[in-house]
């Protein structure tokens, strides 16, 4: 049996940790709560795989339910999240801890917010005077680079490859800030005018880097998504045009972390009803940009003249 070294909190969720995650900020032994969220070491690794009654297997290294959720990722770690509140982690011999902590802090973290009925949107995030809009699309679509360039023109990051909302509390709909960091390839820091030198490896092996930030802002309501088209030679210039609540909920469906697992464990529905509900808030857009970093510049200005 390990004690729990150290509470953590990211986004919002108390997290009592048998292992260091010197990414996060010290909560305070104080800090805990029913609802927090234990992380444990135990071996959930052998016999492979663990299934239970009610499983998906999405494939061979990986199973899940609507309340249960086992990863293997070979030569590193298995993890198993269990009914939101429990995550049991197995480090392989020699394994690189940067790399446990990194797919902890992304791929499972994902999971256990679904379980808890969150909704984990593929996007960053700003805030206005009106409150959040977040900027929403599939890995490598520029949402940190943009993000990272409205930061330097004063607006206020909130959330960094997830835009957690909860959808679930009467009132407006509010979203939780999940950026103690900005995840930037080293071709953006050169083009934001730094270099990686001083900063962390998100994954050991990756010219991918930890840009800590300032301050968590606070909580605060959503009222734009803006959907981030690829970026297209054939377009000339930065365009922001609203779509309608009919097109935008299925886009928000999709790009929810971990969606293929709602689909697969038949929560759909709730999935379904949790993007309504922003929607139901949030007025949708959709920005076409020119491809190519010598055009980020004048999309930053069509996108800051939009927030304004």
């Amino acid at each position: 049996m390990h004690e729990a070294g150290e509470n953590y909190v990211f986004g919002g969720i108390t997290f009592c940790s048998e292992i260091p995650l010197p990414e996060l900020s010290p909560a305070g032994l104080d800090s805990a709560s029913h609802d927090s969220v234990r992380i444990r070491l135990e071996d959930v690794s052998a016999p492979w795989p663990r299934a239970w009654p009610g499983a998906v297997e999405l494939d061979p290294d990986c199973f899940a339910s609507s309340g249960k959720y086992l990863l293997r990722i070979p030569g590193l770690a298995a993890y198993q999240v269990t009914n939101g509140t429990e995550i049991v982690i197995n480090p392989a011999p020699g394994a690189e801890m940067l790399d446990v902590r990194s797919y902890l802090l992304g791929t499972v973290f994902m999971v256990l917010c679904q379980q808890r009925g969150l909704l984990p949107l593929h996007g960053s995030a700003v805030s206005g005077r009106a409150g959040i809009t977040a900027f929403l699309g599939r890995s490598g679509q520029g949402k940190s680079s943009l993000a990272a360039h409205l930061a330097q023109r004063g607006f206020t990051v909130v959330a960094d490859d997830v835009c957690l909302i909860d959808p679930a509390p009467p009132g407006e709909v509010m979203v939780t800030p999940v950026a103690p960091w900005l995840k930037l390839w080293r071709s953006s820091l050169n083009h934001l005018g730094r270099n990686e030198h001083g900063l962390e490896r998100v994954f050991s092996e990756e010219e991918k880097y930890r840009v800590p930030l300032p301050a968590q802002a606070q909580v605060q309501p959503i009222r734009a998504v803006i959907f981030l088209a690829p970026a297209d030679s054939s377009t000339l210039v930065t365009a922001v045009e609203e779509i309608s609540r009919l097109e935008a909920v299925p886009l928000l469906m999709n790009l929810t972390h971990q969606a293929h697992l709602l689909e697969a464990t038949g929560q759909r529905a709730e999935s379904f009803l949790r993007c309504g509900r922003v929607l139901s808030q949030a007025r949708a857009y959709r920005l076409r940009r020119p491809w190519g970093l010598e055009h980020l510049e004048s999309t930053v200005d069509a996108v800051q003249q939009f927030l304004a």
